[in-house]
């Protein structure tokens, strides 16, 4: 009985630790002066037919799109830093939930979230193509193009 007992106080005790790290956000700082260096990093929001719904770009978006002028790191920099810089220079907001292993999911920006069913999310590109890890894992090497882009849950 007492191998239960600890097994279920252990399991019982990460869930909890998940579920408590699980939507908790950070205050959002500019990138120091050791994230600044010579990597240009354009990236591109893509809201598609939602883009009327933005809260302060909407008159900037092209076709439901926007393409912002480059942001300057050093290398290792995450593409989680770099979204989290442009917002603060191009007033704009992005809602994350951070999950445990996983690191930061953007689930909304400037207003537009995916949609509560997960029939649509913010899907993170690189180069055009889904990305392999998520944005907090993916440190920028060389001068780049990401992309967030509300996508359909069927196109994944």
């Amino acid at each position: 009985m007492p191998n239960n007992f600890r097994f279920i106080f252990t399991v019982t005790a990460i869930l909890i630790s998940s579920s408590a790290l699980a939507g908790c956000t950070s205050d959002t700082e500019p990138l120091s002066e050791e994230e600044i260096g010579d990597l240009s990093v354009v990236l591109t929001l893509d809201f598609g037919d939602q883009g009327n719904q933005t809260t302060n770009l909407a008159d900037r978006l092209n076709d439901g799109k926007i393409t912002f002028e480059a942001v300057n790191v050093a290398p290792n920099v995450t593409a989680y830093r770099v979204m989290e810089a442009l917002q603060l220079r191009e007033n704009f907001s992005i809602d994350v939930t951070y999950y445990v292993g996983m690191g930061a999911f953007i689930h909304t920006i400037d207003g537009v979230s995916g949609a509560d069913d997960y029939s649509t999310y913010w899907g993170f590109y690189h180069e055009g193509e889904a990305a392999s890890v998520g944005a907090s894992s993916f440190e920028i090497i060389s001068d780049t193009n990401l992309t967030w882009k509300l996508t359909s849950a069927g196109d994944y």
